[in-house]
């Protein structure tokens, strides 16, 4: 089943949600699990495959772009996100009660084989690899990296390494392409895939995952 996904505009039972419009119901946006209405109970399938970026770095990539209007309107007369970077405060005055970070420090989060997990930004500029579970994942952000800039996940059976101040997949020789967003190259085909997850901030997902793994270095 493809349901169609807009912002509901608000909190239900706590949560930012979406909403959709075939069958009335709301979805966790940090969950992706249904919480109110006639899917309640169903679970969103993730696809590790979206780039956030800003519209200047967007459009120079894809120059052609079609802009979705909404009511008629393409664009916005001021920047909605001002005040709410301005304040420590999130969302309708939402903050954190789970003080191990900032109500709004910038993190990566995920659930993986049942464990929810978040990791600080500041922890992975410049590239790190960390071992979840069975798994070894390598996430990436230029240092001083705007907000908008996506965070680039990714996992292999191999693992990575750093040499000479760049990233490889072992074994294959495949170089992370920073630019690119992806690793290439190498002497064997590359086993690098997207690594799940989110970009978002801490009072979002705590309030949302109390019980959330918090890694550092």
């Amino acid at each position: 089943m493809t349901v169609t996904l807009e912002p509901s505009g608000g909190l239900l039972h706590g949560a930012l949600v979406m909403q959709d419009r075939e069958t009335d119901s709301y979805w966790s946006i940090m969950t992706g699990d249904v919480i109110a209405g006639k899917l309640k109970g169903t679970r969103l399938k993730e696809i590790p495959v979206a780039s956030k970026m800003q519209w200047k770095d967007w459009v120079k990539k894809y120059p052609n772009t079609l802009v979705l209007s909404v009511n008629g309107r393409e664009d916005v007369p001021y920047n909605p996100y001002t005040d709410y970077f301005r304040s420590s405060e999130g969302f309708r005055g939402l903050q954190a009660r789970d003080q191990r970070l900032e109500s709004k420090a910038p993190i990566f989060a995920f659930e993986w084989q049942g464990e929810k997990v978040a990791i600080p930004f500041k922890v992975f500029e410049g590239g790190h690899t960390f071992h979840i579970k069975d798994t070894e994942v390598f996430l990436y952000r230029p240092k001083k990296a705007a907000i908008f800039y996506s965070t680039q996940a990714f996992q292999s059976p191999n693992g990575f390494e750093k040499r000479d101040g760049q990233w490889y997949e072992k074994h294959t020789g495949c170089r992370f392409n920073p630019d690119a967003g992806r690793f290439e190259g190498g002497e064997k085909p590359c086993q690098v895939k997207p690594f799940p997850g989110i970009d978002t901030f801490w009072y979002n997902w705590s309030l949302t995952n109390p019980n959330t793994h918090l890694l550092t270095r």
